[in-house]
């Protein structure tokens, strides 16, 4: 049982975040949770109103941006594994996504085209295997294409507790526990549109680009099932003081690698000055992956990933306010 009220009415009653309804109810939630904490959300609206992110505090005063997006994907029929690591290793991570969908759909374009072949066999005459290719060929540009449809727009994956629920859920802890002198140091930011090419995010940074050109940004995605937590930094954080807190923050209890060198593509990749955030399994031989993801198998939530990535944060924001003392 999750010890937080909040993160267990999140995982029981908004877990679902995909459809207008489902996103409204949620934002209806946050806006009344974030009242009790003594926190006013600004809802900000792009594409004619079908995308909505959630802001809680001032960009412009806030020292750090803390993000993850709130939208749930669409299910991917098998469970995705992302490696985590240089660009050569996150394309072989694609293709392992790819190959078993072009195999299935290759299958399946060669069954329907064998049974027309059964069923018209008396018709046909010798000679006719390009005839045969060219219908394997298109049935399975067809199943191709209703893949690549469910995988962008189809129905919701109803299981998503870490893909992102759990990156909702180290900024509703955050938001609670956060002492109220720090909380002008930092705005949450609950992007909309993140599974549909970090939509919400491009409206964000549109909407902030000059208060954004150099304002850090930490964007929190996946981070409730893998043993090590991970703190993927742009180049422009590293070479600032504040990387200094973060180390300081994170040492014993996370991993810092440079994103130039480990590539994860989440909502943090827009923006100059950023972290992106994630708990990884590893593999010896293998590398950083993250498993599971867009099916029904997304149902590891480690709690303690939550609180310890609130901890970490919390610390790194005091070390920010020690220093400006």
């Amino acid at each position: 049982m999750i010890k937080r009220t909040s993160i267990n009415e999140l995982l029981e009653k908004h877990l679902v975040r995909k459809t207008q309804k489902q996103k409204q109810a949620f934002c209806d939630w946050l806006t009344a949770h974030s009242k009790q904490h003594h926190y006013s959300i600004d809802e900000q609206t792009y594409k004619k109103g079908h995308g909505k992110n959630l802001v809680i505090g001032s960009v412009e005063k806030a020292d750090v941006i803390l993000t993850a997006h709130y939208d749930t994907a669409p299910h991917a029929i098998l469970p995705i594994t992302t490696l985590v690591g240089s660009i050569p290793k996150y394309l072989l991570g694609q293709l392992l996504i790819i190959s078993p969908i072009v195999l299935l759909t290759t299958g399946l374009g060669i069954l329907i085209s064998f049974f027309i072949s059964t069923i018209f066999g008396g018709v046909r005459t010798e000679g006719t295997t390009y005839v045969y290719v060219f219908e394997v060929l298109i049935f399975s540009l067809i199943f191709i294409s209703l893949w690549s449809w469910q995988m962008m727009f189809g129905f919701a994956n109803q299981k998503n507790v870490n893909d992102n629920t759990s990156g909702v859920a180290v900024l509703i802890a955050l938001l609670e526990d956060l002492a109220p002198e720090l909380r002008e140091k930092i705005c949450f930011v609950f992007f909309d549109e993140e599974e549909k090419g970090l939509e919400g995010a491009k409206a964000f940074k549109r909407a902030h680009l000059h208060k954004m050109a150099s304002k850090p940004l930490i964007n929190f995605d996946c981070v409730g099932h893998g043993e090590h937590l991970m703190f993927i930094t742009k180049k422009q954080f590293r070479e600032s003081a504040l990387n200094d807190f973060l180390v300081e923050a994170t040492e014993g209890k996370a991993l810092m690698k440079p994103a130039n060198r480990y590539l994860y593509p989440s909502d943090q990749i827009l923006f100059k000055n950023s972290i992106g955030v994630t708990a990884v399994h590893h593999l010896p031989g293998f590398g950083f992956y993250l498993s599971r993801l867009h099916s029904k198998f997304d149902v590891k939530f480690n709690e303690d990933n939550v609180e310890g990535l609130k901890e970490i944060v919390a610390d790194f924001i005091e070390n920010m306010k020690k220093e400006k003392r």
